[in-house]
């Protein structure tokens, strides 16, 4: 009798079936559809990418996701692309090579080395959109509005939009430095809990900044928050307050639906490595996790002297559906 193991997938790899898989394909069409409408070009990036490629900037943090393995063909080390944004950035820079405003958008397969916390999953498709070469905040509110109006296509109700800054949250964190890297990934897991207690069991009582990193597990709720962080954290200058001044130029800009509801976060942890400006999420229902989310990631490619800046966002397409069937 043969083994019902030799049939099977790997653990956390799942496969669409009849009609889930037609229901998915029709969401990716209509995604599709809108962002060209929207001036966005389509872009199909390769599955696999050469591992040193990846992430630019934020390799480290990129490839830590990736399964990689050498090319018998050339010996090259290779990786199966854990996310296309990125890909985006690497089309931009080398095969457009524009200095004007690119627009790019995207669907495809993903696959993660890691899951996540929330989601069991390894493999997923991934729909978003890029612009690259403006850093206005015009473009920050196209993404912005653009990632809400994703989700309202599909048919999802009930959103929130999450608001935050990686530049704030980065200068917080720099202030944990002199932190064992195991200790600092552990401060990161922690502040994405708003959990104090671990926070203390981590940082020593004696840390002149304990203070504010404590502090800073309070900083979410309305717009109101952001005046209060500012008087907070203002004795880390006026660069750091500057971004709490963007996210309220931010928020005051907002053009959404009112049934949006409209949360800021400044304490958000998420992808502040990849990410250096505003960065936000969306979420429906129930769901406990973030189905949409993006953010501002100017210089990624800065290895190769290119500041050029770069916003947008992805959702999980897969994750979509199924909140869509609750």
């Amino acid at each position: 009798m043969t083994s019902k193991v030799r049939w099977s997938l790997p653990d956390g790899v799942d496969e669409l079936l009849a009609p889930k898989a037609l229901e998915v394909e029709k969401l990716r069409r209509k995604l599709i559809d809108l962002y060209v409408a929207s001036n966005y070009e389509f872009i199909i990036p390769p599955l696999l990418e050469l591992s040193e490629t990846l992430g630019g900037e934020a390799h480290d943090e990129i490839s830590s996701y990736a399964f990689s393995f050498l090319d018998d063909l050339t010996g090259k080390k290779l990786s199966i692309r854990p996310d296309i944004s990125e890909q985006a950035s690497r089309i931009d820079a080398y095969r457009i090579a524009s200095k004007d405003v690119i627009r790019l958008c995207y669907a495809g397969d993903v696959v993660k080395k890691r899951t996540s916390k929330v989601l069991r999953s390894r493999t997923t498709i991934q729909v978003g959109a890029e612009i690259f070469g403006d850093s206005s905040i015009e473009s920050d509110l196209e993404s912005i509005n653009l990632m809400i109006k994703s989700l309202q296509e599909v048919g999802l109700k009930d959103i929130t939009l999450s608001l935050g800054h990686a530049g704030f949250t980065a200068a917080v964190m720099s202030l944990f430095q002199d932190l064992n890297d195991s200790a600092f990934s552990q401060l990161e897991e922690a502040l994405t809990r708003k959990s104090k207690s671990d926070i203390s069991s981590i940082i020593p009582s004696d840390h002149k900044d304990l203070n504010l990193i404590m502090d800073l597990c309070d900083m979410y709720g309305s717009g109101d928050i952001i005046e209060e962080a500012k008087e907070i954290f203002k004795e880390l200058g006026n660069e750091v307050i500057g971004y709490l001044e963007h996210l309220t130029e931010i928020v005051n800009a907002l053009d959404l639906d009112q049934s949006i509801k409209v949360h800021i976060d400044i304490g958000e942890v998420q992808g502040f490595k990849y990410h250096n400006g505003i960065v936000f999420s969306a979420y429906s229902g129930s769901a406990g996790y973030a189905l949409a989310k993006g953010g501002r990631y100017d210089g990624l490619r800065k290895a190769d002297d290119d500041d050029r800046p770069a916003i947008g966002f992805d959702l999980d397409l897969i994750a979509v559906s199924n909140i869509k069937e609750q």
